[in-house]
């Protein structure tokens, strides 16, 4: 998933200065606090309660994923803390085929929400659905089948995990057959930024499915990480196609999100995406396919015409926003949240304070 703006904004200001990314969050969720004593996150609501809000979720921590990355993971305690809120406030929690049939048609009621998780991390699977059936909420689960057929560890979130979880000061790159042979300071972060780039595109570009699993296991064990217990514990996996069925027969809604987590400028590569998408899920939830999610949440208008030849009928971005009935249905906007979101910033954007906020911005631009 690629972050949102004002995500990049935070991550941009924390990269540079830790200390002022420290001082911004407190003085910003500090001021929440006072407009929501004032009473701003009430009347926020109120005014917003037309608008469809969509929350978007990836992955769900298993171990440490939370520490690895918390702007992609949430815990179950904070999931729970979320859904229990939502019930709370007496939010309407719909599926999403009902809520965009309902934006559409103009019969929205006030106030309603849908759940979306990205890509079907086997913690969907594990730590999400339990919480989902305690509250009794619908929620639609966007699946990338490539690695549901593999069953393996994502490469690129495999790889990066490694980088973070090792306490090796050096990787020695010679012999792993990689355009560079040379040895990275670990401890650079630049320097192992790149490294890390230019493993994931050689990968992604140059190597069958089994060569990029010999290549993280090689790294692996040069970094000192078990790659047996990474690939136990699933924490970089999505779920399996048997897993996929049986959450489906419980009642998550399955969706589309292309099947190598790819949606490029071209279309036929794009159409080609939705239609392998479709060959592994359809047959397996016996049932056509109509809504999709932008990999990454990134989209081009010229990419409409394309959703709806093929019978598409919504696609959701990484975009944040509320959604009306003038909202492309290829465009619908979502607000992400993960572990780096503090409650009361949750609270803000589903109560409409921030999205009030923004509508105020671009009134003024």
């Amino acid at each position: 998933m690629r972050p949102a703006k004002s995500k990049l904004e935070e991550e941009k200001i924390a990269r540079k200065a830790p200390a002022i990314s420290y001082v911004y969050l407190a003085v910003k969720r500090g001021f929440f606090y006072i407009f929501k004593w004032l009473g701003l996150f009430r009347a926020a609501r109120f005014m917003t309660r037309r608008g469809l809000r969509i929350i978007c979720y990836h992955g769900f921590s298993l171990y440490d994923e939370c520490e690895f990355h918390k702007r992609t993971f949430i815990s179950a305690e904070t999931f729970s803390k979320r859904m229990e809120y939502i019930r709370k406030k007496g939010f309407s929690v719909l599926g999403l085929d009902e809520a965009v049939d309902l934006l559409y048609s103009g019969g929205l009621g006030d106030e309603s929400v849908v759940i979306t998780i990205d890509d079907g991390f086997y913690s969907m699977y594990k730590i999400a659905y339990p919480v989902l059936e305690k509250f009794d909420f619908p929620a639609t689960v966007y699946i990338t089948s490539y690695y549901a057929q593999k069953e393996n560890p994502i490469f690129n979130l495999a790889l990066q995990y490694m980088f973070w979880k090792t306490d090796e000061r050096i990787l020695d790159l010679e012999g792993l057959g990689l355009p560079r042979s040379d040895s990275v300071i670990m401890s650079n972060e630049t320097e192992k930024s790149l490294a890390l780039r230019q493993i994931i595109h050689f990968g992604d570009a140059e190597c069958s499915e089994e060569e990029r699993i010999a290549l993280l296991k090689r790294i692996a064990e040069r970094l000192g990480v078990d790659y047996k217990s990474l690939a136990e514990r699933r924490i970089m996996n999505v779920m399996t196609l048997d897993e996929i069925k049986e959450l489906a027969e419980r009642g998550i809604d399955m969706e589309l999100h292309s099947h190598r987590h790819y949606f490029p400028r071209n279309e036929e590569k794009a159409k080609r995406e939705i239609v392998d998408n479709r060959a592994v899920l359809e047959p397996l939830l016996d049932r056509k396919l109509l809504h999709f999610c932008y990999p990454n949440g990134i989209y081009h208008e010229e990419q409409f015409p394309w959703l709806a030849e093929m019978n598409i009928k919504s696609a959701t971005t990484c975009k944040r926003g509320f959604n009306y009935p003038d909202t492309s249905p290829f465009a619908l906007g979502r607000f992400g949240d993960d572990e780096g979101l503090s409650q009361i910033e949750f609270e803000a954007e589903i109560c409409g304070f921030t999205e009030a906020l923004r509508s105020f911005r671009r009134l003024f631009r």
